[in-house]
């Protein structure tokens, strides 16, 4: 059995009883970043075997899964840095060659950042569009030509390294019809200076009538 487990995205008191149970249950963890997920299973009091997992992970390391998994019998949990695994983070090619290789696999739900900030939006999220992370470089021009002409909610990633570039970014092209970037208006430069870069960022653009 393959589970993808969702994990705290700040507040480590985050973790389901469930979470915590199928990562104590487990025969060994994968993990997006080992030293940021051993900290999670101390705090737990888990003692497991933890082995590293990402999108730069070679297909030897993956082949070695899958086979582990397949001719094994045992159950590997997957976590990603945070939040839930394969939305926006890792977990993708791991999650498709498992189910190719006809290997159960279970979701095991619990915080996203994405759904926390939904979860308080003060308006309508009855409709939204979620586009991941905000183009690096290429197709910044393209994508913020689309958002131009959506009339729902719509909501990217973006990482505190490129945060207050990208609000820069879109104050100049967007400002003329949207106005609100994590609740602040994209007119006020003086909100994006006090942001903290520390950590990712999810963040949503919403039209307003003017």
């Amino acid at each position: 059995m393959l589970y993808l487990v969702a994990t705290p995205i700040g507040n480590l008191e985050d973790i389901t009883d469930r979470a915590k149970r199928i990562l104590g249950e487990a025969d060994f963890v994968l993990a997006e970043d080992t030293r940021r997920t051993g900290i999670l299973l101390k705090h737990l009091g888990i003692d497991k075997k933890i082995i590293s997992f990402h999108e730069h992970s070679n297909s030897e390391k993956l082949n070695w899964i899958i086979d582990q998994l397949s001719n094994c019998k045992i159950s590997v949990a997957y976590v990603s840095d945070a939040g839930t695994p394969n939305l926006s983070d890792p977990g993708g090619k791991l999650v498709e060659a498992a189910s190719k290789a006809g290997i159960e696999i279970s979701p095991i739900p619990g915080s996203s950042a994405l759904t926390a900030l939904i979860s308080v939006a003060p308006f309508s999220c009855s409709k939204f569009q979620f586009l991941g992370y905000f183009p690096k470089k290429k197709g910044r021009e393209k994508m913020a030509e689309y958002v131009k002409n959506q009339d729902m909610p719509i909501f990217f990633y973006e990482s505190p390294y490129r945060i207050h570039e990208t609000l820069e970014f879109l104050a100049g092209r967007l400002i003329k019809k949207f106005e609100q970037v994590i609740f602040a208006d994209l007119q006020d430069k003086k909100t994006f200076e006090t942001i903290l870069a520390k950590g990712e960022f999810v963040f949503a653009i919403i039209k307003q009538d003017i």
